[in-house]
């Protein structure tokens, strides 16, 4: 099986997927969704665990409130609909015909772009109080930029398959 030259804004994109990928990764098993930090006392909030001065727990299932599971869930269908472009992605390499291919990387990543907005749209709205104490921590950002890099691979994806 012989790997084929691709076009620029497939490798971009694939590119664009791979980080996205990394960034939510992260996103979704650390700590760092909310953090407050003052004099020697630091918490972090994550989607799976908080942290209070380096000690961390996960949460019970059975405490969590519905808004909270349904971050958990977004983020991980997030997470699998950009591995699932990745892989896309990846394919682009080894098949001769990638219309389908292109058309599939590209529905792949617009799903990842609606499941990431739900999910910092229901974290952000439901967290809104507690932003006076909390600022957004490196979780949620690298959520955002993860969403806005699936978002760009999708324009990329259409772009190389015009080509």
């Amino acid at each position: 099986m012989a790997c084929k030259v691709l076009q620029i804004p497939i490798c971009v994109a694939i590119v664009c997927c791979g980080v996205a990928f990394i960034f939510q990764l992260v996103a979704v098993a650390g700590t760092g969704w909310l953090v407050i930090s003052v004099g020697d006392n630091s918490e972090e909030v994550g989607l799976f665990r908080l942290c209070v001065n380096g000690v961390c727990t996960e949460y019970q299932m059975n405490d969590l409130e519905d808004w909270l599971k349904a971050c958990q869930a977004f983020s991980i269908l997030g997470l699998l609909t950009i591995t699932g472009s990745l892989v896309l992605g990846i394919l682009h390499f080894v098949l001769e015909d990638t219309a389908k291919v292109s058309v599939a990387g590209i529905a792949s990543c617009a799903a990842s772009v609606v499941f990431l907005i739900i999910e910092l749209a229901v974290f952000g709205a439901e967290t809104s109080s507690l932003r006076k104490v909390y600022n957004f921590g490196y979780g949620f950002i690298l959520s955002v930029i993860a969403c806005i890099l699936s978002f760009v691979a999708a324009v990329l994806f259409a772009v190389g398959s015009r080509m």
